[in-house]
């Protein structure tokens, strides 16, 4: 998109694009918005995109829409976030539209059903590549990362609802920091 176009017309290209070229859910949108606001745009810094992600993922609501907004905002406002979540979301509205409308009886054939099995796959491969990259300016030393593994073994293994791995994570990060500041 051009440098001339206005930026509300950009905030909405760019994430219509996102929301209709990414299949798996917000999550799987993550990479692809990181791609758009921090290396083809340079909307945002690595940490604005670190703190609206952290938000997105807090408040209620799907995430790619949550970040769509909370990006479209620091850039445009709220007018700006109201229009790059229209722009994330829209193309959802018109695929399930189009499912609604007579569609659904194509994704049961055997080549649809192979197609979703791979994009599934990719998917996973995206969500992980973009968790590691967000992650690592985060880690620093043993005490991050025994927060970050203790997070994934609630979560993984013991099946512990996120939010409650979330406050053990908020908990354990205050001791550790007041401990790492007193020794």
């Amino acid at each position: 998109m051009s440098g001339r176009l206005p930026i509300f017309a950009q905030l909405f290209g760019t994430f219509f694009f996102v929301g209709l070229f990414t299949w798996g859910g917000g999550y799987a949108m993550i990479p692809l918005i990181s791609r758009e606001v921090l290396e083809k745009r340079r909307w945002l810094t690595e940490e604005e995109f670190r703190e609206a992600l952290a938000l997105g993922s807090s408040v209620p609501g799907p995430i790619a829409s949550n970040l769509a907004f909370l990006c479209g905002a620091k850039i445009g406002g709220i007018a700006g976030g109201l229009v790059a979540q229209l722009g994330c979301v829209l193309p959802s509205f018109l695929v399930i539209l189009g499912i609604a409308a007579g569609l659904s009886r194509f994704f049961s054939a055997p080549l649809a059903h192979r197609f979703f099995l791979g994009a599934g796959a990719a998917v996973t491969g995206l969500v992980a590549a973009s968790a590691l990259r967000l992650a690592s300016p985060l880690v620093h030393g043993f005490a991050d990362f025994f927060l970050v593994a203790s997070c994934l073994a609630l979560i993984l293994g013991l099946r512990v609802h996120p939010l409650f791995a979330l406050i053990w994570a908020v908990v354990l990060g205050v001791v550790l920091r007041r401990w790492r500041h007193a020794s």
